[in-house]
């Protein structure tokens, strides 16, 4: 199957500093209206980031003229994204003298606001708004800082904000009214894929801008193999050349690796967590040493952070079968972009294989649409009240409460007094239970997936970690094998309280030392994947449960 572009869709009109001779019709539609507050739906390839780094770029340039200054915050979902975006854009900011900066981990309060006030174009995730919300320093600065940092914003831009789960959409949402309600004037851009989002964002709140791509060739094509088999991989690979210029996205961080020590000398890009830094190179100087061999053509092994927005030039995308049609989506979305590319689904779909194989030629529109057809979409079970709660509950922690007291509602509060035991701790993504693993959070149940890994878990951690995880490295290492059922620790039941007359529950547990609260399933031994044991019981009691974020 042959993918071709679609039709070029350009403008008669010029943007001053646009680096092609005309721009697409939806980024000049972007540059007249970049006043305003802006939702951009375009399929991947169709110059999001241009048409908002352009038109913020003409606006530096000429507030400068007028000696004034313009800052813009631009946030991204993953921090491969983060840093392949700040390799992309750091040359254009660079030619007009606008400082910049992307915002690692491991700042102190006083480092972080000094990067945010200093700098004009500031790369980072979402995140960093929220946890300032939550700070637990007592200083009678940070609500003035916060407050200056916003007001002196010129835009905020949330990039690719299809790839957020809902739980981060809803706080997306918040985070933008608390910002516009200190600076009603400040433009805020949102770049999506083309999916609805009526569902989180206020729609008529934005201008909505549909836009168009305009991409090279894609050859397309599906194999029967059985990924999961690391010597059919390495054949497979072997046999047909495939050991430059290809990017292989596996499904697993496990077959990733193994793969990359199996070919000497190529790139692996994956989560943060798992970069060994044995080599003396911090973790994020290790994405950056990879990010730039993949981009010499060396055979990379990646993962889904690979999908999520990453600009590069590539020859060849090998991809194991995707969990869901946004992934499916994303992946395809990495081609074509620069030139010509070959796309290769691995898969065990003889539908998938007959459809691929085929000889027709279809437009790029159209075969997103055939990809969406053969996954289905994840699906997202969260009740909207436990959200208002959550809200409620911050407005109860933050020392920042004038930002957020306009958002608190008697929905809210009466959310709250109806979930108040059932809410997990705040937090802006994930609120499952984290400990703290050198300058990284790490989910405990995630840990728990390792054998004997939990025995290196301790009390202390910060404010928003349940325990410290210190092994020397091994969990980065990989030198834990996975644990079966057989090999997770037993949980000691402290309290229970149950949600109405359902499976949900609210558990106080200890493992070992760490003491925690989770929401859960609960149901006799052996139904779901955890135990746990009542002690206080004289006939000691088991029971089975699996942790959830929000009931429903």
């Amino acid at each position: 199957m042959i993918v071709n572009s679609s039709d070029p869709d350009y403008s008669n009109s010029r943007i001053p500093n646009f680096k092609h001779s005309r721009p697409f019709e939806h980024q000049f539609e972007f540059y007249q209206n970049r006043d305003r507050d802006i939702l951009m739906k375009s399929p991947t390839c169709s110059g999001k980031t241009d048409a908002f780094l352009i038109s913020f770029i003409n606006e530096f340039l000429e507030q400068r003229n007028n000696n004034k200054r313009v800052r813009c915050l631009y946030l991204a979902p993953t921090r491969l994204l983060m840093h392949s975006q700040f390799e992309n854009l750091r040359n254009t900011l660079d030619e007009h003298k606008i400082r910049s900066v992307i915002l690692e981990g491991g700042l102190s309060f006083a480092e972080l606001f000094k990067k945010l006030l200093e700098n004009d174009f500031i790369i980072s995730s979402p995140d960093i708004i929220f946890y300032l919300l939550l700070r637990k320093r007592k200083t009678q600065h940070i609500e003035l800082q916060y407050s200056e940092f916003i007001k002196h914003l010129y835009s905020i831009v949330f990039d690719e904000i299809h790839l957020f789960e809902t739980y981060t959409l809803v706080n997306i949402k918040n985070l933008i009214k608390i910002m516009k309600n200190i600076k009603d004037s400040l433009r805020v851009h949102i770049l999506s894929a083309t999916v609805e989002l009526s569902d989180i964002l206020e729609m008529d709140d934005f201008l909505i801008i549909d836009g168009k791509s305009k991409t090279s060739k894609v050859f397309v094509r599906a194999d029967g193999l059985n990924y999961l088999d690391i010597e059919n991989v390495k054949k497979f690979l072997e046999d047909n050349d495939y050991t430059k210029e290809t990017i292989y996205v596996c499904n697993s961080v496990d077959r990733a690796i193994k793969l990359n020590k199996y070919f000497e000398d190529s790139a692996i890009l994956i989560g943060k967590m798992w970069y060994e830094n044995s080599s003396g190179l911090s973790r994020d100087e290790l994405i950056k040493d990879n990010l730039k061999k993949c981009k010499e053509g060396k055979l990379t092994f990646t993962t889904s952070v690979f999908r999520q927005g990453v600009d590069i030039s590539l020859k060849r995308l090998i991809t194991e079968e995707p969990l869901c049609s946004q992934d499916a989506i994303q992946t395809f979305g990495r081609c074509g972009r620069h030139d010509e590319s070959e796309f290769i689904m691995l898969t065990s779909k003889s539908p998938i294989i007959r459809r691929f194989n085929s000889d027709e030629t279809v437009e790029r529109e159209e075969f997103e649409k055939i990809l969406a057809g053969f996954f289905i979409p994840a699906q997202y079970g969260e009740q909207k009240r436990m959200m208002k709660a959550m809200w409620y509950k911050l407005y109860t922690k933050t020392r920042l409460k004038d930002f957020v007291e306009f958002l608190i509602t008697e929905d809210m509060k009466d959310s709250f007094t109806e979930f108040r035991d059932f809410l997990p701790d705040v937090s802006f993504r994930d609120p499952l239970p984290a400990v703290e693993y050198d300058d990284l959070m790490v989910g405990l149940f995630d840990v728990l997936k390792y054998k004997d890994a939990y025995r290196y878990l301790s009390p202390g951690g910060n404010s928003i970690s349940v325990g410290v995880l210190k092994d020397g490295g091994r969990l980065r290492r990989r030198e834990y094998g996975r644990a079966r059922k057989e090999d997770l620790p037993i949980f000691t039941l402290v309290s229970e309280k149950r949600y109405r007359d359902t499976e949900y529950w609210n558990l106080e547990l200890k493992l070992r030392d760490l003491g925690f609260r989770v929401n859960a399933k609960v149901g006799p031994l052996g139904k779901y994947h955890y135990s746990f044991v009542k002690s206080k019981k004289l006939l000691p009691v088991r029971k089975s449960f699996e942790p959830i974020v929000f009931f429903g």
